[in-house]
């Protein structure tokens, strides 16, 4: 799930629309998960709040968005030697385009979790971190100077 909190490098746009989402560091009720939408050149973006964490299922409703209403629920499997993740995401009355063009998008969108971007991306998070931390500061006191 740590790898979930990471925005794809990259992705590719093309006729399908994509649909991924970004979770918070700190997974606890009323953390903001970020989702983005994109079908072409073109982006909907919205944002989750976490209303429950139970059995290994997130549960979550509308933050900000141009809908109505929204809710989700992202719901983690142990299989064999990996882990599943189930999404349920239902919209409630978009108000930026007519409904009907926002249902047939959604019905044919992807949800990508470009595992390796994330990856990539995560890497390069921790690589400018440790870096920040083990890089040392020297300070010049030129009040101390004999005169």
């Amino acid at each position: 799930m740590e790898t979930l909190q990471y925005a794809p490098l990259n992705l590719t746009i093309g006729q399908n629309p994509l649909l991924h989402y970004i979770f918070p560091k700190e997974l606890e009720a009323g953390a903001t998960i970020k989702y983005q939408l994109q079908y072409g050149f073109k982006i909907i973006r919205w944002t989750g709040i976490i209303s429950s964490i139970k059995d290994n299922c997130i549960t979550v409703r509308l933050g900000q968005g141009p809908f109505r209403g929204f809710t989700a629920s992202h719901k983690f499997v142990s299989e064999g030697h990996m882990t599943a993740c189930y999404d349920d995401l239902s919209f409630q009355g978009f108000t930026a385009v007519p409904e009907e063009t926002f249902a047939e998008i959604a019905s044919k969108a992807s949800l990508v979790y470009a595992i390796f971007a994330r990856k990539a991306a995560r890497d390069v998070y921790l690589a400018v971190e440790t870096r920040k931390k083990t890089q040392s500061f020297g300070a010049l006191d030129i009040g101390a100077t004999a005169g």
